[in-house]
């Protein structure tokens, strides 16, 4: 009787989370913002350079864009560390299907930031990346004073909070429902 309690609760959870994930992935869809795509993109190609994740690294960034039009932002010399120990970037700009997103990024061992924007262009639900481009005055990361980057939907972060709590609420009901049939099997042993 225990084992079958604890494969049952074993399974209720795991049904439970793969559920969560089916209803996360469905609430995402089509909320996908250009500064997640620009940072993430950034982010692989700075692990390009570095030791032991450079080919998964070109894969992460090849999804969203060629490693190639990074090229000027690499430094020559990395030590098979991160090309870039810290980036940023602001709100995208927002034209139809393209967009631009503001960047300041600091190449390894060298002290001034390179900054500019990223282009990229909507293809379905996905942003890729299509280019660097200068910046124009009014495209600033918030470091400098610009608008911070865009965040989820408000509705996706009440289901969020909501989720949460029915977890948190589904778990203790599932510790409870373990304790009691522990006692019963213990009880009628």
């Amino acid at each position: 009787m225990k084992t079958r309690s604890f494969v049952t609760g074993l399974v209720v959870c795991f049904l439970v989370f793969v559920a969560i994930g089916g209803v996360i992935r469905t609430l995402n869809a089509g909320h996908h913002r250009p500064e997640g795509a620009a940072e993430r993109w950034l982010a692989a190609v700075s692990d390009t350079t570095r030791k032991g994740v450079r080919d998964d690294a070109v894969k992460r960034a090849e999804k969203i864009g060629p490693v190639s039009v990074a090229a000027p932002l690499i430094p020559a010399e990395t030590h098979d560390k991160g090309a870039f120990p810290d980036l940023e970037v602001g709100k995208a700009t927002v034209n139809g299907t393209t967009a631009r997103v503001p960047y300041q990024l600091h190449q390894r061992d060298v002290d001034e930031p390179k900054v500019g924007v990223i282009v990229l262009d909507k293809a379905g639900n996905d942003w890729h990346v299509t280019s660097l481009d200068a910046r124009q005055p009014a495209e600033h990361v918030p470091s400098e004073g610009g608008a911070p980057p865009s965040s989820a939907p408000v509705g996706l972060w009440v289901v969020a909070i909501v989720g949460g709590l029915l977890v948190t609420i589904g778990a203790s009901a599932l510790v409870e429902w373990t304790t009691r049939s522990a006692r019963n099997s213990l009880a009628t042993a």
